[in-house]
């Protein structure tokens, strides 16, 4: 923890699926606020009843969810909840669901020491599927699977809630809130730190996530930050310089040196935002030299900057 009271993660490694959303809700204590706001006649589970169950790895093409959690009763356990967060609206997302809650119910089995091979009935919690919605489009409430792709012939259903409210009543509805707030800034800004800025000074105003932001600030702005995607920047440049053969004419010659150009001018800005971190207390040197495919020593003569 740094002299401002905010713990300093610069050095944590964060994984592609990690995201504000997923580091929102490993606490306990959070999915429990989301699951009583979404079951708020349910007055009598405590943290110590929700089981986290989100699949860190799904051998169907190596499918990542955001959060499922099992709600416990007792010695058995009444409901599963599967939770994705969306800013891009997929048609797919009840296929994807059926996927997660098959692989999860697979589990549940193989934990309780059940089998669907037995003739007694065994016991499952009851699934909900939920998407966490943070784009602008006019998505309906519910999706569902059987309607989605066979007209509502089929026999197999999956249903899919969906929540768009910027509520700050609930913890969905600021998280909800926070995204927009950075897709607005993002706008504005471009991929700079100054979106970052901006995103959490807004959000602290309109009551989005404060508590979280007080806590977790430093790395809200490195998850911010990662998700300007650098390295495809950088392989969009070396891709275009690549790119040169003795068959092509002129004229694509010189409309690939204009690619060039331009792939160029994203890397140097990607190395601008990095500096800006680095001089921010946010990223290390070394932090920032690999991020930017680099040794030290090559980020120093780069930028000037000096790792302590």
């Amino acid at each position: 923890m740094d002299d401002t009271g905010i713990i300093d993660n610069r050095t944590a490694k964060h994984k592609t699926k990690d995201s504000v959303f997923s580091r929102l809700f490993s606490k306990p204590e959070n999915i429990l606020e989301l699951y009583k706001e979404l079951h708020p006649e349910d007055t009598t589970t405590t943290v110590d009843d929700i089981q986290l169950e989100t699949l860190e790895t799904v051998l169907i093409n190596d499918i990542y969810n955001d959060l499922g959690f099992i709600v416990k009763n007792g010695d058995k356990s009444k409901y599963v909840l599967l939770i994705e967060a969306q800013s891009k609206w997929t048609e797919n997302i009840t296929l994807r669901m059926l996927f997660y809650i098959t692989e999860t119910y697979r589990r549940y089995l193989k934990a309780t020491k059940q089998s669907e091979h037995i003739s007694k009935k065994v016991h499952l919690p009851k699934p909900e599927f939920y998407v966490v919605y943070t784009g602008n489009k006019d998505i309906p409430n519910e999706v569902s699977f059987n309607q989605t792709y066979f007209d509502s012939t089929a026999p197999l259903d999956i249903k899919v809630k969906v929540l768009t409210n910027t509520n700050t009543e609930t913890i969905y509805g600021q998280y909800i809130g926070f995204s927009r707030v950075y897709d607005e800034q993002r706008k504005i800004f471009g991929n700079t730190v100054d979106c970052i800025r901006e995103t959490i000074r807004i959000c602290q105003e309109k009551n989005y996530l404060v508590d979280f932001l007080n806590v977790y600030k430093k790395e809200v702005f490195t998850m911010l930050s990662e998700l300007f995607n650098e390295k495809a920047l950088r392989e969009q440049y070396d891709a275009a310089v690549a790119a040169k053969s003795q068959a092509i004419g002129e004229a694509i010659g010189e409309a690939r040196g204009e690619a060039r150009g331009e792939a160029r001018g994203e890397a140097n800005g990607v190395l601008k935002t990095l500096i800006s971190l680095v001089k921010d207390g946010i990223l290390s040197v070394s932090d920032a030299a690999k991020r930017a495919d680099m040794s030290v020593d090559e980020f120093e003569a780069k930028t000037g900057l000096k790792a302590t």
